[in-house]
């Protein structure tokens, strides 16, 4: 995913306290927050608190619901409400090859030099949202080193989400960064039906790159992360979290990287203090684990 647009979810058991807005505590909200943890592991208290309460609110609000109780209660009763929530949870707005000169970085700097042994590579695109992301990588990659069976991992919270990145299908829009020879490469289109042609999902990615990579359902703050890493490329998720939720999440990809694998985030995500978790910086956005890295168990 680069995906501008993403809130994931994190359990950590505990309240981080300074991030909670007092005025935002009304009882029925803590009512729901210690709710929705026990239903879904969604810890709410780990996000910056005046956006999630708006848009929480919104939620309340269209459903006609009094209280948050109230709507807490709907999402229990249909299960097309709480996919809805959900789905607010994740703002999903992204491209393939969202801004493009970070992914020409990636391609012409960080990757060759991981390529030199031609050996496979192992890949993780955290919070892929509707699959930009992890097909960019792909496509990539076949350019780089085809025929070579990387491993390409690649995970979200919304199920509904990861259904439609399975079937790899975009838009007009989706793929404007994509140069024609390419698009004729690796995906199939179909007829435009008219109207508006550009928000019609017409390009679909060819099947022997869709079955490269590796789609499931992950919590990304609270569920184990396998090791071993090459890339990880997680842009644009953290926006909405807190800057202990950041810091805890940081440290976990550099446990899953291994020594000289590379954390490659958004263009709003520097890292400040990379080198106190055992990071280098050898491009703007893109960070290297150390063979010291201070990470913590994934």
């Amino acid at each position: 995913m680069d995906s501008d647009r993403k809130i994931e979810t994190q359990y950590t058991g505990a309240v981080n306290s300074a991030s909670v807005d007092s005025s935002l505590e009304t009882p029925d909200y803590v009512w729901f927050k210690q709710a929705m943890l026990k239903k879904s592991g969604i810890d709410l208290n780990q996000y910056k608190q005046a956006q999630m309460h708006r848009r929480l609110m919104g939620l309340v609000e269209r459903l006609g619901c009094r209280d948050f109780k109230e709507y807490f209660d709907r999402l229990e009763a249909k299960p097309e409400e709480y996919a809805i929530f959900l789905d607010r949870m994740t703002i999903n707005v992204s491209e393939l090859f969202r801004n493009p000169e970070k992914w020409r970085e990636l391609e012409e700097v960080i990757l060759p030099e991981m390529l030199k042994g031609k050996r496979p590579l192992k890949v993780w695109s955290a919070g892929c949202s509707y699959g930009a992301e992890p097909y960019t990588l792909a496509i990539i990659l076949d350019k780089l080193s085809p025929g070579v069976k990387h491993t390409i991992d690649a995970t979200d919270l919304d199920r509904t989400i990861l259904e439609r990145a399975k079937a790899g299908r975009f838009t007009q829009v989706d793929i404007k960064q994509i140069k024609p020879a390419e698009i004729a490469r690796y995906f199939n289109e179909t007829p435009s039906s008219g109207g508006m042609a550009d928000l019609e999902m017409r390009f679909e990615v060819k099947e022997e790159i869709r079955r490269r990579v590796n789609f499931q359902q992950q919590n990304l703050l609270a569920d184990r992360f396998s090791e071993g890493y090459d890339l990880i490329c997680c842009r644009n998720v953290v926006i909405y979290f807190t800057d202990d939720a950041k810091d805890k999440l940081y440290k976990r990809f550099a446990s899953s990287l291994k020594p000289s694998g590379v954390l490659f985030v958004g263009g709003t995500e520097r890292i400040f203090g990379y080198q106190d978790i055992g990071f280098t910086m050898p491009v703007p956005f893109f960070y290297r684990r150390t063979g010291s890295a201070n990470a913590v168990a994934a």
